[in-house]
């Protein structure tokens, strides 16, 4: 098992860890999802209201398929990396924030999170990006990108707020944002 702290260098994604202190000073737990994780990534879930889940899957959907179970927990780590972040309560782990990305060429990757309502707020998408950007540019990737309703001002908030080079363009309801992981200017989102 690898522990990554400080600036020690990314060995291996699939079994990247680290604890974290959030804004409230509540404590966390970011690791790789794991293929064990499916009822949990079940349980987080169903703590997503409505509007989380039409913000993250842009559309209505009342549970998760064993394919998209499937699809969620069992990564390559290498063109898709996922990234979860724990807390426990009565000796059982929580899933309380979900993010990944998926890689759409040599540089750049498609970004998406989901954190759960009881725990939006608390910084928990800044500190899950500011992981998998560390993951990324050990692979090489460049550009995030990411397709976030127009209404979902808390995300675009993370995005707007996490040091990163940041370009949007807006198109039906849809904002596209385009983030650069490395140095040089931002990257003009796509029309």
């Amino acid at each position: 098992m690898i522990t990554i702290s400080g600036s020690e260098a990314l060995l291996d994604p699939a079994h990247y860890q680290v604890d974290e202190t959030l804004r409230d000073g509540g404590l966390i737990h970011i690791r790789s999802i794991r293929p064990n994780d499916r009822e949990r990534l079940l349980e987080h879930f169903k703590s997503l209201s409505e509007q989380s889940v039409y913000y993250r899957f842009f559309g209505l959907k009342h549970s998760l398929s064993d394919k998209e179970l499937t699809q969620f927990t069992q990564l390559d780590f290498v063109k898709h990396v996922g990234l979860v972040a724990t807390a426990y309560s009565d000796g059982h782990e929580y899933l309380i924030g979900v993010a990944r990305y998926i890689r759409n060429n040599e540089s750049h990757a498609e970004v998406a999170f989901a954190v759960s309502d009881a725990h939006q707020g608390r910084g928990i998408a800044t500190i899950l990006l500011k992981h998998l950007a560390r993951i990324a540019r050990e692979a090489a990737i460049e550009v995030f990108v990411a397709t976030v309703l127009a209404g979902n001002s808390k995300m675009l908030e993370v995005f707007d707020h996490s040091g990163l080079a940041v370009s949007r363009n807006t198109a039906g309801g849809e904002v596209h944002v385009t983030m650069r992981l490395g140095s040089g200017p931002p990257v003009e989102p796509p029309n």
